[in-house]
């Protein structure tokens, strides 16, 4: 899509389609709406990244607590940086 801007994309949204069209596929989500935070994260560390595990700083662990009091944790997002 970058080096053909719109020409590119219609290219990629076509074999979306047709892959779709397919009806064969085996895609899982890593893990489902009703776990916790710390539950969805675990699967897309290991299962996408090759990680041992995670750990938690103690920062992090009030920021899910209060992300999970407000209700976040039923929001799936999970942002990769590029660094």
């Amino acid at each position: 899509v970058w080096a053909k801007g719109g020409e590119g994309g219609i290219a990629v949204a076509n074999e979306v389609i047709r892959l779709c069209e397919e009806g064969a596929n085996s895609f899982q989500f890593s893990y489902e709406d009703y776990m916790s935070i710390v539950d969805k994260i675990n699967p897309v560390a290991t299962k996408m990244y090759g990680a041992d595990g995670v750990d938690y700083t103690p920062e992090a662990d009030a920021e899910i607590a209060k992300l999970t009091k407000l209700g976040f944790d039923k929001v799936p997002c999970m942002a990769k940086t590029q660094y």
